[in-house]
């Protein structure tokens, strides 16, 4: 994983410390995203999973070498066997031991035992081997997991931050209209009391005023709304102020076919790389299992010393055995284990070949939003530049007596249409282009789209 930049550090930092009551602090694309990446819990918790899988490297590990383990104890008794085999192994027995009485019943005899006892699985079947083998497909599959979650955070925050640029740029065009639905209900007012035009003019400039308020209280909702979004991706408090520094542009025309991306996709997906590796770990799982049919060679040893307390004489002894496993029957559990680890390749060769469908799919469909986003914008820039060319005409006719308010209206909400189409265009553009390039595994920190550069 990459450092954050240190710009970004210290707006963390910044941001951790508090900053002054209604204060906005600016920041890039791409110190939003080195912040994401540094503070997303989400993104936190999923790193983790490298974690635990390094644990369980070591713990497939741990089975290929010796045990030991060493106990103290003590016990006090005068039980007539737990005494005669106390001082064989505290090597006290004596001639005068096997009198009757003293058989029958000893006195209460103390034992503090020292004991030392060792396995070593010598030959498992190559169990450990394969358990080994898959676990460490499961921990390379957790950094490509951990990768894609920081692909799929990236996509996030791209689409929040221009979110919050959008929802910024649809204010400003929202308050520009309702200025100027303010300013022509005055001009209308002025006309009707100069007996220009009716009164049903200024009812409709009224109404329009009206409608302009509406739109520009939602839009002032929506960038509440879409700041949150940001900082929450961010990892951050809802209430920090975040003012997006970077403006939505059009982007370079994409140049491979959609057949590159796909080739591209295939090859560096890492949510795909890590449904291949899954698939080769539940394959090694799958001869552990059958493995478990196979003879096992076990080594154990044991050394003891045994004393009664206070500095007394002991015995010390020891022990050492081999020993060969070989299961005949089990009930049909170790058969019903292969059943189901053979059913689990299955499934994963499926849920491997349902992927990879699902990444072309995936990849066909991006590479066509981001086409059609590209010419959404192409389109929704004319339209702008036609709709401001014909309210100034339409205002220039309404002014001169030549048309009524109703067109003056039309024209006034078609160019505020005709702007917020081309800022969600170019929204989604920016945003499309970031799915693809996630989808084909691509969208990291260094990317030019999260840099904010011409994209190549």
């Amino acid at each position: 994983m990459k450092q954050p930049f240190p710009v970004a550090t210290v707006l963390l930092l910044l941001l951790a410390a508090g900053a002054p009551a209604g204060a906005q602090q600016q920041i890039s694309l791409q110190e939003a995203v080195a912040v994401a990446l540094a503070n997303n819990p989400t993104l936190q918790a999923a790193e983790q999973q490298r974690t635990i899988a390094e644990a369980q490297v070591r713990m497939a590990r741990a089975a290929g070498y010796p045990r030991l383990d060493v106990s103290q104890g003590f016990m006090r008794g005068n039980n007539p066997v737990y005494v005669f085999g106390t001082l064989l192994t505290q090597r006290q027995f004596t001639a005068a031991n096997f009198a009757l009485p003293g058989l029958n019943a000893p006195r209460p005899l103390d034992n503090l035992q020292t004991r030392m006892d060792g396995q070593w699985r010598l030959f498992d079947s190559f169990q450990s081997k394969y358990r080994v083998q898959a676990t460490q497909r499961m921990k390379t599959a957790a950094d490509f997991q951990t990768e894609q979650e920081r692909q799929d955070l990236i996509l996030r925050v791209v689409r929040a931050y221009y979110g919050v640029v959008v929802a910024r740029e649809n204010l400003r065009a929202a308050t520009e209209a309702l200025h100027a639905a303010q300013a022509n209900e005055k001009r209308v007012r002025d006309r009707v009391e100069a007996g220009l035009v009716v009164q049903s003019d200024l009812l409709s400039a009224q109404v329009f005023r009206a409608q302009m308020e509406e739109r520009h209280i939602r839009a002032e909702n929506q960038l509440q709304l879409a700041r949150m979004t940001l900082a929450n991706e961010m990892g951050l408090a809802l209430d920090d102020r975040l003012e997006p520094s970077g403006s939505l542009h059009e982007l370079a025309p994409l140049e491979d076919n959609v057949e590159d991306w796909e080739r591209g996709a295939l090859a560096e997906r890492p949510a795909l790389r890590a449904a291949e590796l899954q698939y080769q770990a539940a394959a090694s799982y799958f001869r552990v299992a059958r493995a478990e049919f196979g003879p096992k060679i076990h080594l154990t040893a044991s050394f003891e010393r045994d004393a009664e307390p206070l500095g007394e004489a002991s015995g010390t002894n020891w022990m050492a055995a081999v020993r060969l496993d070989f299961n005949l029957f089990a009930g049909g559990a170790d058969r019903a284990r292969l059943a189901e680890a053979q059913a689990r390749q299955r499934q994963a060769e499926r849920q491997l070949e349902a992927f990879r469908s699902g990444v072309r799919l995936e990849i066909r469909q991006a590479y066509l939003e981001v086409k059609a986003a590209e010419k959404r914008a192409a389109a929704a820039s004319g339209a702008v530049e036609q709709a401001r060319e014909s309210l100034r005409i339409v205002q220039n006719r309404y002014e001169a007596g030549l048309t009524d308010i109703t067109e003056l209206l039309r024209a006034q909400t078609a160019h505020l249409d005709a702007q917020t189409a081309r800022l969600a265009a170019l929204h989604d553009w920016h945003v499309a282009r970031a799915a693809l390039e996630r989808a084909v595994g691509r969208l990291t920190a260094e990317s030019s789209l999260v840099r904010q550069t011409e994209v190549p």
